[in-house]
């Protein structure tokens, strides 16, 4: 099972890429290239996700959160998505937190991928051991990754070194065009 802070994943995908985008609204290919990266594991490592869960918040009308939700389900992963309030991000580190935890304690996996990269899921990942699964993590190195978060999965890979910038190009440049 994946697990995504897909707001934190938008806000350093925003700054590697040097695109200025909001993660709150992103641009609904910045979704696809998310998919790209997370689906790297499959093809890489040969890994067979049972699902993709996404937690992030949004800011928007309905038709918005539709065709956020849209573009996440034809990427194959589970929304869990929380409309932003007063400008502020509310529930998203809790939501990831309770489903990994209940997954970890029903023995649904036996190796969780984290990608994320604040420093308070350390505790989480320790607890999350404690249930029996490999934790293992993902996520920029050189953008908003907690050292301590790093060291604490059983094994880490850098998000830095699955960008295939050939295949890219095509989604940066629609990004590009989405945010004229």
């Amino acid at each position: 099972m994946v697990f995504v802070d897909g707001s934190n994943l938008l806000i350093e995908l925003s700054k590697f890429l040097n695109i200025n985008f909001r993660a709150d609204k992103p641009p609904l290919n910045a979704i696809k290239l998310s998919s790209i990266l997370v689906d790297s594991f499959n093809k890489y490592n040969q890994w067979n996700f049972i699902r993709k869960y996404w937690f992030s918040s949004y800011q928007g009308d309905d038709k918005y959160f539709y065709n956020l939700k849209k573009k996440l389900r034809e990427n194959d992963f589970e929304p869990i998505l929380f409309k932003r309030k007063n400008k502020r991000e509310k529930g998203v580190d809790i939501a990831l937190t309770k489903e990994m935890l209940i997954n970890a304690f029903n023995q649904n996996f036996d190796i969780g991928l984290m990608i994320a990269g604040d420093e308070y899921y350390t505790e989480l990942v320790f607890e999350l051991k404690r249930y029996g699964p490999k934790i293992y993590g993902s996520f920029f190195e050189k953008y908003g990754l907690s050292d301590n978060l790093k060291l604490s999965f059983d094994k880490f890979y850098p998000l830095d070194d699955r960008v295939d910038k050939v295949v890219w190009q095509k989604y940066i440049y629609e990004i590009k065009e989405e945010l004229k």
